[in-house]
């Protein structure tokens, strides 16, 4: 469970603490102690579990219906990559195969960060004006009902960020393959004018990765330039291990054990090299299709209805 639906549990603790009269009514509702409330409350959270959270959520009216996030390996490895790209204002490119779990957890951080300078925009297939369009759109930019040349688009997006420069803004830029080589192109232009000012993470599948490679192989124009904004590193994720399988079931209202380890074996996974530091790196099992995973839990969760 993220702290962001952390987060939409404790204030939902607050309306029904308004409605009921007290917290100690609350936790009475939620058959849990008052301390546990507080606790909550003082977003004392490490050693409250995920079961717990789940229980007092669903007592106060959290829909647990919806498919919920876990604070898994994946989760925290794109939360540090995003505090790093804005902490010290870089470009950052996080590439890996579809459905591995890159879009949920960026934007889960961009809602949760959304008030300190985080934007998050979904890629379409996009040349430059379209792309900036819509960045602007997103952005809450004023581009007018007359036409406005490509350039001034682009300043208008560049002011908007310089303007926030004091909270470290950072823009995610999820789905980035799917942009044209025009609106590929616009970064250089902006790390130019905001470099150390800004972070922006771009992420995308491993083709967007081939793309930018083969451009700079075959000096193909300015794809040199991009690389060499993003710091000519390509980020991979980790997929779901065990314990990653076994909080997404738990937030998604599967508990038991048994029933975890047996999606996680269904699924086939497979073995992946991960460094564990620089200088040891270890061989884990992992699933790396969490959207076969979801449809998987879905099911169980479809069965237990039913019982």
């Amino acid at each position: 469970m993220t702290n962001l639906q952390k987060t939409t549990i404790v204030q939902l603790i607050h309306q029904e603490k308004e409605r009921l009269g007290s917290y100690r009514q609350v936790a009475t509702k939620a058959d849990v102690s008052e301390a546990t409330i507080t606790q909550m409350k003082k977003e004392n959270w490490a050693l409250i579990k995920d079961e717990m959270w789940l229980k007092v959520g669903i007592a106060v009216g959290y829909n647990s219906n919806e498919w919920q996030i876990a604070e898994t390996l994946n989760y925290k490895k794109v939360s540090k990559i995003c505090d790093d790209a804005k902490t010290h204002s870089l470009f950052m490119m996080i590439v890996d195969k579809a459905g591995i779990g890159k879009s949920a957890p960026l934007r889960s951080y961009s809602q949760i960060n959304g008030e300190s300078g985080v934007f998050y925009i979904r890629c379409r297939e996009w040349a430059k004006r379209e792309f900036l369009t819509e960045l602007c759109t997103t952005l809450g930019i004023d581009t007018g009902k007359t036409y406005m040349h490509i350039d001034k688009l682009g300043m208008k997006v560049v002011e908007f960020f310089a303007k926030r420069t004091s909270a470290k803004p950072l823009l995610i830029v999820d789905e980035a393959g799917k942009l044209k080589d025009s609106a590929l192109r616009w970064f250089i232009h902006l790390f130019n004018e905001r470099e150390d000012e800004m972070g922006v993470i771009a992420s995308g599948t491993p083709d967007l990765e081939q793309r930018i490679t083969r451009g700079v192989k075959l000096k193909k124009m300015s794809f040199d330039e991009i690389e060499s904004r993003f710091g000519r590193s390509y980020i991979n994720l980790i997929g779901a291990t065990l314990e990653c399988t076994r909080k997404i079931c738990v937030a998604n209202g599967i508990s038991d054990a048994k029933l975890q380890k047996q999606i996680f074996d269904d699924l086939n996974p497979v073995y992946k090299e991960i460094q564990v530091s620089k200088e040891q790196a270890t061989n884990i099992k992992v699933i790396d299709d969490l959207r076969r995973l979801k449809r998987v839990i879905i099911r169980e969760q479809i069965k237990l209805a039913k019982i």
